[in-house]
């Protein structure tokens, strides 16, 4: 692995859909920060000691900070301590817990798969056993993911009672599970599409993301790589250190991979250093609407150094940069201090109206829901003018605009169709299906043999489109293509409920229309 510079990890940008963004640490204007404090801090005191009625003096001053961050920009925001907690932990690549991936079914808890060597695994908890009972709590009622995720999730080491039924046993099943370090990926699959196409899906930019990315393309270089479908739809983004040195692997020495810029802040220029694993391939990124911040750095660079070919749909345009300040009571503020910028010019950020976050999220979801008509919301003025390395014109304005545009890849197919994708039907049938027939299933030695001898049946098929009735979607007719590709969507699910996900991405890429087309361009 070259060498890199890396960030201090206490820096972090906020971005959309969850995520944050790593960034440059600062601290407040002590003289603002003083004023604040005492006008507010008199308010609050004058509240707590002569308001009629008894008040929660912290939830004031928690929702009077969030409404005065909510004045500045959509990105400038609050985190209570919980909140805080939660967001650092999707960013480690890591966190404590037993090991097991669920879901909640009928208000039950059911093992979907355990972590492999996982402290759950090592217990002989296995893939659809019902969780009901956590140190003897009853959770079997009016349960959701986040509590599930407070009864699960501890310190490591730690050790919690686990009640379990499983399908045949009489009696519940009692295990003591000892909490450990569980691994999250980034980079969600990687394999080879073809004798020379590579392929990486990485799903957000957490503190593993580069190391990840590098592994992968060290081991598809050695397998004959010579072109590379780098996936960045969905992924809302995360540390800026990991954008960099991703983009690091791709471009040339000496060439801007991004700059940040702001009104207290100088320009501050980020370059690609020697010796990236993926330099002179023919490469191919992939971007829709719900690409944002790190995955817009890494694309932007991409595009405006001419090193490949952007393909997919506009990007949702997040390029403010926040500045982490932790509280006494260890909640924080990520206040919004600059902006990112693409080598050519180009402000990521699309536009916004101070205090107005809900219009700002109205034309995302303007712009989301005209997907399969291609329609966008963004013109292309003489001022957001620019051009790349080699002199090809680019629009700023807000968000990465592909070099090819390609289309929502359920367009051309009913409505009957899309709605059993859209509701999840299709899942939903097939992870029961696993789950009452897990032991013919399991006769299968390894995922590459149940790839090669399991076929979804039509009777499966028919099975399955029953279910989806009695669950609201009426049944109508499937064209021949339709129904074929349904089947294999379901030896998807299935092979994703029975083995690692490796096995499923490889049945489902076929399936990948907007993948398929960006192959032939």
């Amino acid at each position: 692995m070259k060498n890199k510079v890396y960030f201090l990890p206490i820096a972090l940008v906020c971005i959309v859909i969850g995520a944050v963004l790593g960034s440059l640490i600062s601290s407040l204007s002590k003289r603002d920060s003083a004023v604040f404090s005492d006008k507010l801090g008199y308010v609050i005191n004058l509240i707590s000691n002569q308001y009629v009625d008894k008040v929660n003096t912290d939830s004031l001053t928690d929702n009077a900070i969030s409404l005065l961050l909510e004045e500045l920009d959509p990105h400038s925001v609050y985190l209570t301590k919980q909140e805080l907690k939660k967001e650092n932990e999707s960013l480690r690549g890591n966190f404590d817990g037993i090991g097991v991936q669920f879901r909640i079914v009928k208000d039950t808890i059911v093992v979907v798969k355990t972590i492999k060597r996982g402290p759950s695994e090592k217990v002989g908890i296995m893939a659809g056993d019902r969780i009901v009972k956590v140190d003897g709590k009853n959770l079997t009622k009016n349960i959701t993911n986040d509590s599930v995720l407070h009864y699960l999730k501890g310190t490591r080491g730690s050790k919690v009672k686990l009640s379990v039924q499983r399908r045949g046993a009489k009696k519940l099943m009692e295990f003591e599970v000892t909490r450990d370090k569980i691994e999250t990926k980034a980079v969600a699959y990687y394999g080879m599409i073809d004798k020379q196409t590579g392929y990486i899906k990485l799903t957000e930019f957490s503190a593993t993301a580069y190391e990840e990315v590098y592994n992968a393309l060290q081991e598809l270089n050695n397998r004959g790589m010579k072109k590379l479908v780098f996936d960045l739809r969905g992924n809302g983004g995360g540390l800026l250190d990991q954008a960099i040195n991703i983009a690091d692997e791709f471009i040339a020495k000496g060439d801007l991979i991004v700059y940040t810029q702001g009104l207290h802040r100088g320009r501050r220029d980020f370059y690609a250093t020697s010796g990236g694993l993926f330099e002179k391939g023919e490469l191919l990124v992939l971007i829709d609407e719900l690409s944002a911040s790190a995955s817009e750095i890494v694309s932007g660079c991409i595009q405006d150094n001419d090193r490949g070919k952007i393909l997919g749909r506009r990007t949702f345009g997040k390029g403010l940069v926040q500045e982490q300040r932790e509280l006494p009571d260890n909640s924080a503020i990520r206040l919004t201090v600059a902006r990112y910028y693409t080598p050519s010019g180009r402000c990521i950020q699309r536009p916004y109206t101070n205090g107005n976050s809900e219009k700002y999220y109205e034309d995302f979801l303007l712009r989301y829901s005209n997907m399969e008509t291609g329609t966008d919301t963004i013109s292309h003025s003489p001022e957001h003018k620019y051009k790349t390395k080699l002199g090809r014109v680019v629009y700023g304005g807000g968000g990465i605009e592909p070099d090819v545009t390609l289309s929502f890849g359920y367009k051309d197919y009913s409505t009957y169709y899309k709605d059993l994708i859209r509701q999840g039907l299709i899942f939903q049938y097939c992870f029961e299906f696993v789950d009452k027939n897990r032991k013919n299933l399991s006769q299968y030695a390894s995922g590459e043999e149940f790839i090669k001898q399991f076929e979804v049946k039509d009777t499966d098929l028919n099975n399955m489109l029953l279910f989806a009735s009695n669950n609201g979607v009426k049944k109508q007719n499937l064209s021949p293509k339709e129904s074929s590709e349904i089947k294999k969507l379901m030896k998807a699910y299935i092979t994703q409920n029975l083995w690692e996900d490796k096995y499923f991405y490889s049945i489902y890429l076929t399936l990948d229309n907007e993948l398929q087309e960006a192959l032939k361009k």
